[in-house]
């Protein structure tokens, strides 16, 4: 890619960017949430034309994608942030949907061949089970399969371990080397500088629309990166020390669960006989791999699904039986984990993203009545929390990037006065400045009396950035002694219940 260049508007996305990836590697794409990074590879794949500048492939000749489907007829492929499932379907329907082969479907011998290719990435799939029932690493890992089925010689994966467990990602990775060394070739857009270190032959770094520089990955290192990314000789890997610094005092418990019982969405008991505490001034981490409970744990709590047995108290009151709108009367606040699905509509304006939750709530409401005055000033203090970019606030959230929507949810939640949050993977998308910002924001809540409650599937996250850590394994929390409690190993092995 030569020269590309990209305006919205008044905006230049990239300026002049040049890209160059040699077949059967892996090539990283880093900077941070604005800099340009989704849509250059959204140019690559044929979503945007240039305005300016040339895309070549190994055979030297200028390719000018009009469409996808035009890119993934010369053999792109890409898996993006938002997944492109149907719920309604089968997992198997959702995989081979547009690329049938023809009007008859032979359905033994597609699932023969899908069956093949998930063993050689090593997932499982049930194929006729619907799509609905998914979990976001579920639908990342069918994405990632759908590139397969079609062939793709280019792979371009945008964040595609950020609803992955450590194990789940370290087995993409090896999956993703062994397609290298058949001839494929492997672009990943992350804010995961160890992902890079580890698995990546060259980075490329952008800023502001702009290349910055692209090296060998064996010529550099996580902190080197990080101040190209930023721009900064001082910038660091790490959130800074008083991100991670311990409270000041720990309260009154703010939330207690005692023998909690959930039901999952087969049936069977997700959550069995789950008993928490979490105190004022608190911030809880819970490390687990992707399906133990986490998602239940977090309905339940937030009141999206009721509990078979057990209590949930909220500040001391009980609120098993409570409303979700109750609850957030109380206190209750939420970063989701899928923003999509749970956290924003993409077509309301930022504005109005603002307020979804909190709606009825003074002053959002004024006697049952949007008080729209109100809405606009909340929004700008939601949106500038973290530094969303945007292009007004009156434009649809859709027009924002995926790292900029984390940010606004995150924002949300944690400026309107909670006294508990729950985040399920809050720095999803974020780049390493953001992902520090958001953490210590929540660490100050906890200092002012609040309690938080991180669900992540990056443990060195929740050790970075949690006082405390519990794991889940198949619906039940287990508690590290205490002389491992910060213990990485430890932890991983009450999270595959290896105790």
């Amino acid at each position: 890619m030569t020269g590309i260049t990209k305006r919205f508007g008044a905006v230049t996305a990239l300026d002049r960017v040049d890209l160059q990836v040699a077949s059967g590697t892996l090539h990283a794409v880093v900077g941070e949430n604005g800099a340009g990074k989704t849509t250059l590879m959204r140019i690559l794949y044929g979503v945007f034309g240039p305005d300016e500048g040339t895309v070549k492939l190994s055979n030297d000749q200028v390719r000018s994608f009009k469409t996808s489907r035009d890119a993934i007829a010369a053999g792109i492929g890409m898996v993006s942030q938002h997944y492109g499932i149907i719920p309604a379907l089968s997992c198997l329907q959702n995989l081979i949907l547009g690329a049938e082969g023809g009007a008859i479907l032979d359905i033994r011998s597609a699932e023969t061949r899908a069956q093949t290719l998930a063993t050689r990435m090593g997932f499982e799939f049930d194929w006729h089970q619907d799509a609905s029932t998914l979990s976001p690493a579920g639908a990342q890992k069918l994405e990632i399969l759908k590139l397969l089925w079609r062939e793709a010689k280019i792979m371009i994966l945008d964040e595609p371990t950020a609803m992955l467990s450590p194990a789940d990602s370290d087995a993409l990775f090896q999956s993703m080397r062994k397609l290298a060394s058949e001839g494929a070739t492997v672009i990943l857009v992350t804010h995961r500088l160890p992902e890079v270190m580890d698995h990546c032959s060259r980075v490329t770094v952008l800023r502001g629309g702009k290349l910055i520089e692209t090296k060998d990955v064996a010529d550099t290192d996580a902190k080197r990166l990080a101040a190209l990314i930023i721009g900064s000789s001082s910038a660091s890997a790490a959130p800074p020390s008083d991100a991670i610094a311990p409270p000041a005092e720990i309260g009154a418990p703010m939330l207690e669960l005692k023998d909690l019982v959930v039901r999952g969405v087969r049936g069977e008991d997700a959550l069995k006989q789950v008993n928490l505490n979490v105190r004022a001034g608190e911030l809880l981490g819970i490390a687990g791999v992707d399906g133990s409970g986490q998602r239940e744990l977090f309905q339940s709590i937030l009141g999206l699904v009721r509990a078979k047995e057990g209590q949930i108290l909220l500040g001391g009151q009980d609120s098993t039986k409570l409303k979700a709108i109750d609850r957030i009367r109380l206190g209750l606040r939420a970063i989701p984990e899928d923003r999509h699905e749970e956290a924003v509509i993409e077509e309301w304006s930022l504005e109005q993203n603002s307020a979804l939750g909190l709606q009825r709530l003074e002053p959002l409401s004024t006697k049952g009545l949007v008080n729209t005055s109100a809405r606009a000033d909340w929004a700008a203090k939601v949106a500038a929390k973290f530094n969303t970019k945007h292009g007004g606030l009156k434009l649809p959230m859709g027009s924002l990037s995926g790292g900029n929507q984390q940010r606004f949810v995150a924002g949300r939640a944690i400026e309107s006065q909670p006294k508990l949050i729950l985040a399920f993977q809050p720095a999803r998308g974020l780049d390493i400045r953001g992902t520090a910002d958001v953490y210590a924001a929540i660490r100050e809540r906890c200092r002012e009396g609040a309690a938080a409650i991180v669900v992540s599937f990056d443990l060195d996250e929740l050790i970075e950035n949690c006082d405390r850590i519990v794991a889940m394994n198949h619906g039940r929390i287990h508690q590290p002694s205490a002389n491992e409690s910060r213990d990485r190993d430890a932890i991983g092995r009450l999270m595959v219940g290896a105790v």
